[in-house]
């Protein structure tokens, strides 16, 4: 007897993420169904069992993104953090670290030109500095130094990997430590 083994669909997300990981690589002209299929090692049916056509794939990935990204700052913020510093610290570690800033890089270059995808860039950098800025104020500082801080930590991140800058891992580890140090300290003339 032979056995068969049928191939589990890939869901939604899998397409989602495929999609964003090719407007990182190749930009908004190779979302094409065929493209994403290809890479997927799907059939285009199996494209079209989650999606209507092209311009509902990319709706959904800014939707997806956007959604993504908020449930994880929702995540942050709902923990309990007994030393604000210390969560500063590892916010700054995290994104140091992390490979998943690639989507993020996507769908900054997307909404240079595209309204839906604007709005939600726009509201996802909203929430971000409104959570670091809480953060910065748990750890005793005034609204507008919590603001400033929690900007210049945010604006940094996003300069730092939405540049083409090489940086050795070592400097990088060096460089996060001290932006630490210098975001955390109390400025001088109170």
């Amino acid at each position: 007897m032979v056995r068969t083994t049928t191939k589990k669909p890939l869901d939604r997300d899998a397409w989602l993420r495929k999609a964003l990981d090719v407007l990182f690589a190749s930009g908004i002209s190779q979302i094409k169904v065929e493209v994403l299929a290809r890479k997927l090692k799907l059939t285009k049916g199996s494209f079209y069992w989650h999606f209507k056509n092209r311009d509902e794939l990319l709706r959904s990935m800014v939707d997806w993104w956007r959604d993504q990204q908020l449930s994880f700052l929702a995540a942050l913020a709902a923990r309990q953090v007994a030393d604000p510093a210390s969560q500063i610290k590892a916010v700054i570690d995290f994104t140091q670290h992390t490979e998943d800033s690639h989507h993020d890089v996507a769908m900054r270059e997307f909404a240079r030109f595209n309204k839906l995808a604007a709005q939600a860039v726009a509201t996802v950098d909203q929430q971000r500095v409104d959570y670091l800025a809480g953060l910065f104020r748990a750890a005793d500082f005034t609204e507008q130094e919590a603001l400033l801080r929690a900007r210049a930590l945010y604006f940094y991140q996003v300069g730092e990997y939405t540049t083409s800058l090489a940086i050795d891992p070592g400097l990088r580890d060096e460089l996060a430590e001290r932006q630490f140090k210098l975001l955390i300290c109390r400025p001088l003339d109170g």
